[in-house]
């Protein structure tokens, strides 16, 4: 089929530009006005050599049946895979973690340690056990359940399961009333939080409006110094104090020590003698926009697994975290039916009738 396609066509080579004169030669009729002729469109050859082909015949009529056939699947397949590059910010080994305004709880997730669930999300699950709220420790008002997250192509989605809201909780001992949320901290810099703080180097997203952040408004913010909100909040002076306030009033047995979700509750990540929890100071990027339970559960979020009174879920976008190149290319090639190839398809059936009809007579 192919040698009889060769005598039917004949291919031209094109490796600089689309439309370059064809000479008359041996088995090359001249494409005019006054000839009737067909030129397909060029395409890109087999193999990733540079250019195009063209491929030249008398007419369609000219061809036999089988030669069109065996042409326009030619031209239909000979089509590149084309790629799209992805940008990825939540690559394995970055933290996130957020603490109460008190420190009566907190979680951390890191990324890579749990896998990905089928609809992009990963989970770090805290102990149920470990929210702080006097003598009593577990299943009170400030424990943490969950954080998720979640990475898309333009943004970064955040769900926390926890007994507090996001206005968090009034009537307590706090200088104004209120004890809520701190900041949730991203840390992408590879040192441990302090040293990240220290140095300016942490993202962190102030997400509660009633909180006692240092910063105006809600919303993404870079160059972050980190600061402890627990002395005007009734809290905790460091994590080794309300670690040791879980082991002497908590329960005993499996599931009952303090944890930060990834993270052990005396992991070295965190300067164990302090209790940073809110931004101090930071260049605000980005806002935030709050997600409903119906927007959530689109995402494929699994709010089943969590026994948390409310579920506070947000999204910002990743570009200004990829803007500051903490974000990693990653390239997807595809294989996307071109025009001709569509086109080659589609009239198969038209040629062959053609063809038919030619020989009828």
């Amino acid at each position: 089929m192919l040698k009889k396609l060769a005598l039917d066509a004949k291919f031209i080579t094109d490796t600089t530009a689309v439309g370059l004169p064809v000479q008359r030669g041996e088995n090359n009729l001249l494409v005019n006005k006054d000839e009737k002729a067909s030129l397909l469109p060029p395409v890109p050859l087999l193999g990733g050599v540079r250019g195009g082909f063209y491929l030249r015949f008398p007419s369609w009529e000219g061809l036999g049946v089988g030669s069109a056939f065996c042409l326009l699947a030619l031209v239909g397949i000979a089509q590149p895979a084309q790629a799209t590059t992805n940008l990825t910010a939540l690559n394995p080994g970055i933290t996130i973690n957020t603490f109460t305004e008190c420190l009566n709880d907190g979680v951390a997730l890191v990324t890579g340690q749990n896998p990905i669930d089928q609809y992009g999300w990963q989970y770090t699950i805290d102990s149920a056990h470990d929210g702080v709220d006097g003598l009593q420790v577990g299943g009170n008002a400030y424990e943490i359940y969950s954080l998720a997250l979640k990475e898309t192509a333009d943004d970064i989605v955040v769900a926390l399961n926890a007994n507090m809201p996001l206005t968090g909780v009034d009537g307590t001992p706090a200088d104004d009333g209120n004890i809520g949320w701190g900041d949730l901290f991203f840390n992408f810099s590879g040192q441990d939080f302090s040293s990240a703080s220290n140095a300016g180097d942490l993202f962190a997203v102030r997400f509660a409006e009633t909180n006692d952040s240092l910063v105006p408004n809600i919303g993404l913010y870079g160059d972050v110094t980190a600061t402890s909100t627990t002395a005007i909040n009734s809290g905790f002076s460091s994590i080794e104090a309300y670690n040791q306030h879980v082991a002497t009033y908590g329960c005993n047995g499996p599931g009952c020590d303090p944890s930060l979700g990834d993270l052990a509750a005396d992991s070295t990540y965190f300067e164990q003698n302090q209790s940073l929890n809110a931004i101090a100071s930071g260049t605000y990027l980005t806002g935030l926009s709050f997600l409903s339970t119906a927007e959530l559960s689109a995402t494929g979020y699994d709010a089943n697994q969590f026994a948390g009174e409310h579920t506070i879920a947000f999204k910002f976008s990743k570009s200004s975290i990829c803007d500051r190149g903490f974000c990693q290319a990653s390239e997807v090639t595809k294989s996307v039916p071109e025009p001709s190839g569509i086109f080659g398809l589609g009239i198969i059936g038209l040629v062959t009738a053609t063809g038919l009809r030619l020989r009828r007579r």
